[in-house]
């Protein structure tokens, strides 16, 4: 079945697509700009070595789970049937679904962190290992149960999202990233160990958990939502939520664990510092910071994909799931096609933009006290490898999300599984040529590999999907980002020539004179050859 709208209908429907990308995109972009300021502080503190290198890992493990299993399969298989039963059958029906889902995510989480934990004590028991590796089984130890809070509040968000609700739930970021900034910043001067600093962390992360947790399920009752606990009504829904999930589990698990082998790699194929490790290597390819160096400059690079990226499937993901239950063939497509033109119009422009300003954008963020100018270099290295890829990690989030409102969640599996095969080696290939930034590129070749075999199979589903605005945006967009890349490079000086006010002050500019300038190059041309989307996520309403 087609519908095909009027004017003023799509018209509006447009405006709201607009509207809620650009919320969750300015509150997501506040939370970054903590959440780089909290790293800023963290390798100040710590710098990038040892202890570092173990956090950066830990952290990823619970953090990992968030992305996998809260916010993506769990999420993405709840959501779908949370509208149809919001529409079909009431409130009631939706809210005894989502009590039951919540229930037993919490329920199935904590037996995990249960097991997890005797895991990692009896290996500390019986297992001998060294500073580096007890370090690192400490802190996972530590954050692990940060795991369970975390999901149970992605869970909760994805019930304000089924609601139409994203302001509230992009706010929980940011409470984590202040208070992260507030007790790292106090350890830092009243704490002189840095073990006992970063341990102090580690069980701080928990206890924000706690609070954001807290401050949600009140949240969700003052909009309205209300807890109905009624197994029997809600089984067969739950079941149907979780039987769904498995294959987007293994599909998004992919992705991750992909990410998550990259560090582990990095960590196994350093060289150690400490004389009692054993050494299985005759020579390593990496060295000491190279795992902090990779966390950095994921963090920068996802830097777009989290401001633009998320923001807009998080968005786009209800809507093309109402369109899909609806059998909305026209606006599912249309909104798809509208999707890939904004991922290529931000996404591109932003990859080439991380990688001609890596270097004074690591300055700026990291390179003080215990930041060398040597870490900057190697962690430059890793953001211009990862942003060579950052504009198709936000297209696969978007392709993603378009196939699991299909209903087909066995394709992106499938191809998941060949992007292990291709991550894997590119990986081992690479690190032996570039070193830390091989394992980078590997991610960034990967990810090129995921969109074009996922965007291929997606669109040649539809009988006539909309190239032709697509073709002319991506003509558009790369003519403004020759001139942006122009600018930027003409506009690049080092800050030792800034010749200007405190080393800080003159490292803010070497920054913000290419960014300045390349920015505004880029939305001149834009306005020259009529490329529109940059304009339409910074328009307050959409013109009629």
């Amino acid at each position: 079945m087609d519908d095909s709208p009027s004017d003023s209908q799509e018209d509006l429907h447009r405006g709201r697509l607009f509207q809620r990308v650009r919320i969750v995109g300015l509150l997501t972009l506040l939370s970054r700009i903590l959440g780089l300021f909290r790293d800023a502080v963290m390798v100040a503190s710590f710098g990038s070595g040892v202890i570092m290198d173990a956090f950066s890992i830990a952290f990823r493990i619970p953090n990992m789970a968030r992305q996998i299993f809260g916010e993506g399969a769990l999420s993405t298989a709840f959501l779908p049937v949370f509208i149809q039963d919001m529409e079909q059958q009431g409130k009631l029906a939706a809210f005894q679904t989502a009590t039951g889902i919540l229930t037993a995510t919490t329920i199935g989480l904590f037996a995990l962190v249960v097991i997890v934990e005797v895991v990692l004590l009896g290996t500390a028991l019986f297992v001998p290992l060294s500073y580096e590796a007890t370090l690192l089984l400490n802190l996972t130890a530590l954050l692990t149960p940060y795991l369970l809070l975390i999901c149970v509040l992605a869970q909760a968000c994805a019930v304000f999202h089924g609601m139409h609700i994203f302001g509230i739930p992009a706010l929980f970021p940011v409470l984590l990233n202040a208070l992260w900034i507030a007790g790292a910043w106090s350890l830092d001067r009243t704490v002189e160990s840095a073990e006992t600093r970063i341990y102090f962390i580690a069980a701080g992360i928990v206890g924000i958990g706690v609070v954001q947790l807290g401050l949600c399920i009140p949240t969700l009752r003052q909009i309205g939502f209300r807890f109905d606990w009624n197994w029997t009504a809600s089984r067969a829904r739950v079941k149907v939520v979780f039987a769904t999930m498995l294959p987007v589990l293994l599909g998004l698990s992919i992705t991750q664990l992909n990410t998550l082998c990259d560090s582990l790699i990095a960590w196994s194929l350093t060289a150690p510092t400490s004389p009692d490790a054993v050494r299985w290597l005759d020579d390593y390819p990496l060295t000491e910071g190279t795992a902090t160096a990779m966390y950095l400059g994921q963090r920068l690079y996802q830097f777009p994909i989290g401001v633009f990226g998320v923001a807009l499937g998080t968005v786009i993901y209800p809507l093309l799931t109402a369109h899909a239950e609806r059998g909305q063939t026209d606006l599912f497509r249309e909104d798809l096609a509208k999707g890939l033109r904004m991922v290529i119009t931000i996404g591109i422009p932003a990859s080439v933009g991380l990688i001609l300003v890596a270097t004074p954008l690591t300055q700026l963020i990291f390179e003080r006290h215990e930041f060398t100018a040597d870490d900057t270099v190697q962690t430059a290295g890793m953001i211009s490898a990862y942003g060579l890829g950052a504009w198709a990690a936000c297209g696969l989030l978007i392709i993603s999300r378009a196939f699991y409102a299909l209903g087909d969640r066995q394709t992106p599996l499938r191809i998941g599984l060949a992007a292990v095969v291709v991550n894997l080696v590119a990986n081992l290939t690479l690190v032996w040529i570039l070193a830390g930034p091989g394992l980078a590129l590997g991610t960034s070749i990967t990810a090129m590999f995921q969109v074009f075999v996922a965007g291929w199979i997606l669109t040649s589903r539809f009988a006539s999907f909309p190239w032709k605005p697509i073709v002319h945006a991506l003509l558009r967009t790369f003519a403004a980002t020759a001139v942006m890349s122009a600018a930027c490079l003409a506009t690049t000086i080092p800050p030792s020539q800034v010749g200007l006010g405190s080393e800080l002050v003159a490292k803010l500019v070497a920054l913000t004179l290419p960014l300045g300038t390349g920015a505004a190059a880029f939305l001149l041309t834009a306005k020259l050859t009529g490329l529109t989307e940059p304009f339409d996520l910074l328009q307050r309403k959409r013109r009629r």
